[in-house]
């Protein structure tokens, strides 16, 4: 049960629409996401209900029903920061990208504790992942929410302000998928969310690998 730090992709089987369930692939009609310490939490990297493919869970089931596989819609999980998240994979719950179908739902999740790091203005933030593994960021603010934080020779004024950040999208679209990555923190690579105050940059992050679990 070892979860951590590894991507997990969650298929279960949906409905074909129309008249309802099908056969006994339905003794999987909800998933549950665990993670196995409490220090952990799920974050969702996709979730796409439908088919893209031929074989997948489609054990048993009429080749009629599995032979579109351009069929796919994203579907919204309200999972992230949970522990555990039951949901039922329907197209009454989803909504039906094609009718006729048989569908599945596929998850792309992590369970990792975060990392965590800050870099001064002006500072160079490095994020890095061991060997086999990527970065996933899952916040980043600049600015500063308190006194302390890279206070070190700064004057008071510079440090009043500690509601001044602003959550920046820039780190993940930089550094998501890689081992390793570099970002300064600076107001030209960010803005400048308060002009006169010393801030700073603050990243969370997680390391994954890949890991499969099918249901079918």
């Amino acid at each position: 049960w070892d979860f951590i730090e590894q991507i997990k992709t969650l298929m279960v089987t949906g409905f074909t629409g129309g008249s309802g369930p099908l056969h006994h692939m339905f003794r999987f009609p909800t998933f549950l996401l665990l993670f196995p310490t409490e220090s952990g939490y799920i974050s969702v990297i996709s979730a796409i209900y439908g088919r893209t493919d031929h074989t997948t869970c489609s054990d048993g089931i009429p080749d009629d029903q599995t032979r579109k596989t351009d069929c796919a819609t994203r579907a919204d999980l309200v999972c992230d920061g949970e522990s555990e998240c039951p949901f039922v994979a329907s197209s009454s719950v989803l909504g039906d990208p094609c009718v006729g179908t048989f569908k599945y739902l596929e998850v792309k999740y992590v369970c990792e504790k975060e990392k965590s790091l800050v870099a001064c203005e002006g500072a160079v933030a490095r994020l890095h992942c061991a060997e086999g593994q990527a970065i996933y960021v899952t916040s980043a603010s600049y600015g500063r929410t308190n006194k302390k934080t890279c206070s070190a020779g700064r004057p008071a004024d510079q440090l009043e302000n500690t509601e001044c950040y602003t959550y920046r999208e820039e780190v993940g679209e930089r550094c998501n998928g890689k081992q390793w990555c570099k970002v300064r923190a600076s107001n030209y690579v960010f803005g400048n969310p308060c002009y006169g105050t010393y801030k700073y940059l603050e990243v969370e992050y997680i390391c994954y690998g890949e890991f499969r679990l099918s249901l079918h």
